[in-house]
């Protein structure tokens, strides 16, 4: 008994990160989105959000993920604060906390777009279409 206690005592803290998530968990997984602005309940937010809300089906099918950093921390599109520490996503795009703009992460983790807002979804995804990685992944039917 006490070996198995100890088997599940390894795998408890070998999953277990510390509680906060990183950009960088989302490493060859996923696209990241990030719309910066000083308020989650600006108008440039709001009007980003309502674009992307109609194309969940093809942010899904470019294992894309969207979230938005405030200087008072990071939420989904849906407006959940997520566990991220705030400093590290700035640094991680190299932003200053008064940007305001959306930004792109490749699955390899590089920044693919900077741009102030406003941003179409068409543009986020000719972009991540032209990507190799895509391109990969639409040539052998896979889109994960």
């Amino acid at each position: 008994m006490t070996t198995l206690k100890l088997i599940m005592a390894v795998i408890l803290l070998s999953t277990f990160k510390g509680g906060a998530q990183q950009i960088e968990d989302y490493q060859w997984k996923n696209r990241i989105l990030l719309f910066f602005e000083v308020s989650w309940e600006s108008d440039a937010i709001n009007s980003q959000l309502e674009k992307f809300s109609g194309v969940r089906e093809e942010m899904v099918d470019r294992d894309l993920v969207l979230f938005v950093v405030t200087p008072k921390g990071i939420f989904t599109e849906h407006g959940h604060p997520q566990d991220m520490h705030l400093k590290d996503v700035y640094n991680t795009v190299n932003v200053s906390e008064k940007f305001k703009g959306a930004v792109l992460i490749g699955k390899d983790g590089g920044v693919k777009l900077k741009k102030d807002l406003e941003i179409t979804p068409q543009l986020v995804f000719d972009l991540i279409d032209s990507m190799p990685m895509r391109r990969a992944e639409m040539r052998s039917g896979k889109n994960h």
